[in-house]
């Protein structure tokens, strides 16, 4: 019958169903299986040498090249500025100016009112006292006879020097120490220059008169 299984294709020794017989002129279906190498007896295997393993060294590592030292160039200091002249308040340029321009420098410094425009009144005294002479001891007036002699340039007592010198400046016999407490007494007993005796005495046109 058209169609219909044949018989051998039907029969099975398990009634499992058997493979159709291949069909006449088909080619013939390759085994999916690859087949292993077939190897000779060991007497024709050829065994050859294997190369020789050079032991090629690493290649030395190169040191990073320095960098090239760079010159540290010191920066310059900037010279420093003078120091500025001191000011000059007696330009007359003897030994008394220095000494009465040191003492006009150090009052100003401790705020006594005191300028160049007392230098002439200064020098005044200083004259009229002692001649300009610092180790001037006065040995006639009422002072030495009782017992505590005018000294110095501007003919101090010792205590009024001690009572108007400045902290540091305490040699009567120091030129400069001398004149800071003659002005400074100046202008505390007569409220400056314009009132000293020996000054206002002077003006009126009559001799000097201490102090």
């Amino acid at each position: 019958m058209a169609g219909s299984a044949s018989p051998l294709a039907m029969a099975s020794t398990g009634g499992e169903a058997v493979p159709p017989a291949p069909v006449a002129g088909a080619a013939p279906v390759a085994d999916a299986t690859p087949a292993l190498p077939v190897l000779g007896p060991p007497s024709t295997w050829i065994v050859t040498t294997p190369a020789t393993v050079l032991d090629i060294p690493a290649a030395p590592e190169t040191a990073a090249p320095e960098a090239a030292a760079t010159e540290t160039v010191a920066a310059e200091t900037p010279a420093a500025a003078p120091a500025p002249a001191p000011e000059v308040f007696d330009t007359t340029g003897d030994e008394l100016a220095g000494w009465i321009n040191e003492a006009i420098r150090v009052m100003r410094a401790q705020g006594v009112p005191v300028d160049g425009g007392d230098v002439q009144a200064i020098r005044t005294i200083i004259d009229k006292e002692s001649s300009g002479n610092p180790q001037a001891v006065n040995r006639w007036d009422s002072n030495w006879r009782a017992g505590h002699p005018s000294k110095g340039l501007m003919q101090c007592i010792d205590s009024t020097f001690n009572a108007h010198k400045l902290p540091g400046y305490d040699d009567i016999f120091n030129p400069v120490h001398n004149i800071i407490a003659g002005v400074r007494y100046t202008i505390s007993r007569y409220g400056g220059f314009d009132g000293h005796p020996g000054l206002k005495s002077m003006l009126k046109g009559s001799g000097y008169r201490g102090y």
